[in-house]
């Protein structure tokens, strides 16, 4: 055994007799990372200074990559990361994209000491968020209080002057130019640059720019889509991370629709004259608002466009316009299964967002629009917004025109889609696509997207083509994309007006002939029928302007001003032009409002007052009737209670809703505690009240009476020093130690001085 161990066979033994005894691997040099130079450590901390200056949600992401890399690769691996991702690819995307939203100093340099905090809008939260409004919407106040003084005192207090409309116009562009200093573009702006703005709608823009809740509306719209823009800008929205929106983006918007659907089952529809309850949320999704209801308008108004134009000898044309590649923060290489995102970096230097890029697409729509009227050509359909996986948007059209003027609007759209960056790569390919549809094959070509674009309809099964996942799945990510940016998905082209054809389809079984005439009617019919190929021919056709359509919605301004003192106007029903405007069948008579919706439960009930109460329980053992905890008459739709019932019933504990409205009629009972009588939060410093706080003297002779005390070996709390410097007599161990107060009220203590 000695033998074989001092004097090994051939070959490497797999079993060592020691550890000690096992030879080590030899050092390779390559394996052994080498520490980074003095250069690269401080050209990575310079990078990591840049990134703690971000908001907390970006700086979080890439700290949590940089912290990962360096625990699982090494430190050279993340000194790359730094130099390379972040320093030369990331960051100065979003040092582009904060430049796009910085505030705008040219507007006002009143509100450059808010610049900080402006520019922390992306992280800020709901409650800094309101504060920053309401400080914004009081210095406006202010500055509007002060110009209205000094205008008052130079015309020695006649306030007529205040109602002049070239005074009110001059103070609105004062304030609506600060507030510009926000990327803000306040209301009635266009008109006072036209010179058209009149003293009601002044005053009016003038009530919104002194409004906390209107500049919190407004700063919110920014923040959710400055916070995008980075996500976008870092890459978190593409095929390959979250397409369409981020993740965030959806979170939030699902999030809101929940909130409002909670909302809207928990109220009702009161019949102001009757009382008569309907439930909000049914009336909700009886109407568009229901994903489902609306993509079959949407389906019913493409068949009925599609007959008309087969009836009219009418050729059709399927059209897709994409913006140039700056627009685009990413693009796509390779092919097939090897496809991967890279980013952009045309699109570095202006940061575009998905808005920019729709408002570049209305632009040359709008010139083409202008190019057709020019020529003579006229076209009519449906156009579909939908977004690249990017979120960059892109639209669908669907056309039909005639024969002979297919060609020129063909050549007239090409011509504007590729009029800017038109020799680019791949413009000639990817910028304007035009399919020319057969008889009956229309709708089928953009049902598909429009589907997608609400709720994934009759898509189960189908893959996008730029995503790979399927497309009932990213119906979802589609909306909150529209949501974010505001952007609507769809849009009718030459087509007689949706609010004609709606209000028509609230006339039910009753004829328009004696009330207007027989075309009137014909128009009632059709969109009674849901007939919309009728109903455009009965409105006269496609391409026709609105004052000669046969029907129109009529308005009427409402007895109530809105929260601005302006005058609003409301649908009341339907005109005919050719008739005159006097004559107004009237489709909403009945005036509705919203209240607290009652909850039934029988089993706790055998009476029910009007106006139920949101937890109808019958107060067993309380010997009578509740009344309100505020011993007032609530008024309809306030949360009252219901009256007791004779018979004491036994409560079925197995009925879920039973023990809900027990629960809630119990949080409705118990007293609700003041902030004055809350606990002391150990963790929140206590806030003194006036009368406990000491003045400015006591507290100088505080450090000279703990100094006495430490002398005598005495450590006292802050309390006990604040007693004894007001007077008070204090115990410590066996001795007794007490001050005279300060006389600082003369009168008080009897001095004549």
């Amino acid at each position: 055994m000695l033998t074989s161990r001092f004097n090994p066979p051939t070959g490497t033994p797999d079993v060592w007799a020691f550890p000690w005894n096992k030879p080590l691997s030899p050092i390779v040099p390559q394996e052994r990372p080498r520490p980074l130079t003095r250069d690269e450590y401080h050209q990575g901390q310079a990078v990591l200074i840049r990134v703690k200056s971000l908001s907390k949600d970006l700086r979080e992401i890439f700290t949590g990559r940089y912290a990962h890399l360096l625990r699982t690769q090494g430190i050279i691996a993340a000194y790359k990361y730094l130099i390379y991702t972040l320093g030369r690819s990331i960051l100065p995307r979003v040092d582009a994209v904060n430049s796009a939203h910085t505030m705008n100093a040219d507007a006002s340099m009143r509100f450059m000491s808010e610049a900080d905090t402006y520019h922390g809008l992306p992280s800020m939260t709901d409650k800094p968020l309101r504060r920053f409004a309401q400080d914004i919407a009081r210095q406006l106040k202010d500055i509007y209080e002060d110009r209205c003084e000094q205008l008052l005192t130079q015309y020695h207090g006649d306030n007529a002057i205040l109602f002049d409309r070239d005074t009110q116009c001059e103070l609105y562009g004062e304030i609506a130019g600060m507030a510009q200093a926000f990327n803000v573009r306040p209301m009635h702006w266009t008109r006072y640059l036209k010179d058209k703005l009149d003293t009601v709608s002044a005053i009016a823009g003038l009530s919104r720019l002194v409004n906390p809740e209107w500049w919190l509306s407004q700063l919110k719209g920014q923040r959710t889509r400055w916070r995008e823009s980075l996500l976008i800008a870092i890459g978190k929205v593409n095929r390959d991370a979250s397409p369409y929106a981020s993740k965030q983006a959806i979170r939030e918007v699902r999030a809101r629709r929940l909130s409002n659907l909670d909302y809207l089952k928990s109220c009702d529809l009161e019949n102001v004259e009757t009382g008569e309850r309907i439930s909000l949320i049914d009336k909700v999704m009886a109407s568009i608002s229901n994903p489902e209801i609306r993509r079959m308008e949407l389906m019913s108004t493409i068949a009925g466009t599609e007959k008309y134009a087969a009836a009219n000898g009418d050729v059709g044309m399927f059209l897709t316009i994409t913006t140039p590649s700056k627009y685009h923060p990413t693009r796509i290489v390779g092919k097939s299964d090897k496809k991967r995102v890279q980013r952009n970096h045309a699109w570095d230097k202006e940061a575009y967002t998905p808005k920019d890029a729709q408002r570049y697409l209305c632009g040359i729509w709008s010139k083409m629009r202008t190019a057709f009227k020019d020529s003579g050509l006229s076209v009519y359909g449906m156009r579909v917004v939908e977004p690249h996986h990017d979120a960059t948007p892109h639209w669908h059209m669907m056309l039909f025109t005639k024969p002979a003027m297919r060609q020129p609007v063909i050549d007239i759209m090409r011509k504007y889609a590729m009029k800017e960056d038109g020799d680019e790569r791949g413009a000639a390919k990817n910028r304007f696509d035009c399919k020319h549809l057969n008889r009956g094959g229309a709708a089928g070509y953009i049902a598909k997207y429009i589907a997608k674009n609400i709720d994934g309809y009759a898509l189960e099964g189908e893959r996008d083509h730029e995503t790979g996942e399927l497309l009932t799945d990213s119906s979802a990510a589609v909306t909150a994309w529209a949501a974010t940016w505001r952007i609507p998905q769809f849009h009718p082209i030459g087509l007689p007006t949706m609010g004609s054809y709606r209000e028509c389809r609230r006339i039910r079984s009753i004829s328009l002939t004696e009330t207007f005439d027989e075309e009137v009617e014909a128009v009632r019919a059709a969109a009674d029928a849901g007939d919309f190929m009728a109903y455009i021919e009965a409105q006269g056709g496609a391409n026709v302007p609105r004052e000669d359509q046969t029907v129109r919605v009529a308005r009427r301004v409402a007895a109530e001003l809105n929260a601005y003192d302006e005058e609003v106007k409301k649908v009341v029903g339907i005109f005919a032009p050719h008739l005159g405007d006097s004559r107004v069948y009237e489709t909403r008579t009945t005036q509705w409002r919203i209240v607290s919706s009652a909850v039934d439960v029988e089993v706790l009930t055998s009476k029910s007052a009007h106006g139920a109460p949101r937890s109808p329980v019958n107060n067993c053992g309380l010997g009578g009737n509740k009344t309100a905890a505020n011993g007032r008459d609530n008024p309809a739709g306030s949360v009252t209670t219901a009256s007791t019932s004779d018979d004491l019933r036994v409560i079925d504990w197995t009925d879920t809703a039973a023990v809900k409205a027990i629960v809630a009629r119990i949080r409705e009972e118990t007293p609700r505690i003041s902030k004055a009588q809350r606990s002391f939060d150990p963790t929140k410093r206590r806030v003194a009240a006036p009368s406990a706080r000491l003045t400015p003297q006591e507290r100088d002779r505080l450090p000279q009476i703990q100094h006495e005390l430490l002398k005598h070996g005495i450590r006292p709390e802050k309390w006990e020093l604040e007693a004894l410097v007001r007077g008070a007599k204090i115990t410590f161990g066996d001795v007794e130690i007490q001050y005279p107060p300060l006389q600082d009220w003369a009168e008080f203590y009897g001095n004549d001085n």
